[in-house]
């Protein structure tokens, strides 16, 4: 019986076959020299691939550009405005003697229901963390002022958690 041309066509050679999964080794490098030239080239075209900074998602980045207008974006306009040091240390202690109530309040529940599995764990793992939150209240009267700061742009300002 005779093949019709929708199935020569669909068909496989040999020849097709190892020319179609042949893949090619890409040269190897010889010289430490080369590799840092590659490394370079791809530092190259991610800084000329890189992200759009207006915020304007169709904008493509020719608006802002064209008019020389430089935004500062909020959380450097949040740092530049920073309380003053007593201010930053009295706020700080305040938000963690907050988390320090909060896990007090969590541990008392997880105590009332201490049949349940995992629960010895869950109350290490809180009276650690209260322990370390105490711990690091205490040294936040010694700290210095760059210490603070970032302590303080960390929880107010990146709203990341203190520990």
């Amino acid at each position: 019986m005779a093949k019709s041309s929708a199935e020569k066509r669909t068909e496989a050679s040999p020849e097709n076959l190892t020319q179609a999964l042949s893949v090619l080794q890409p040269d190897k490098i010889k010289k430490f020299s080369e590799l840092l030239d590659t490394i370079d080239l791809i530092d190259k075209v991610g800084e000329r691939i890189g992200e759009d900074k207006t915020g304007d998602m169709g904008a493509g980045g020719a608006t802002g550009a064209a008019q020389g207008q430089h935004t500062q974006s909020w959380r450097d306009e949040a740092i530049a405005s920073l309380p003053e040091a007593t201010v930053m240390q009295r706020k700080l202690e305040q938000h963690i003697k907050k988390e320090v109530r909060q896990l007090h309040r969590e541990a008392s529940k997880i105590s009332r229901n201490a049949s349940k599995k995992g629960a010895a764990h869950k109350l290490t793992e809180l009276y650690a963390r209260i322990r370390r939150l105490n711990g690091l209240l205490a040294e936040l009267f010694e700290a210095s002022i760059d210490v603070m700061k970032r302590l303080y742009i960390r929880i107010f300002v990146d709203k990341q958690a203190v520990l």
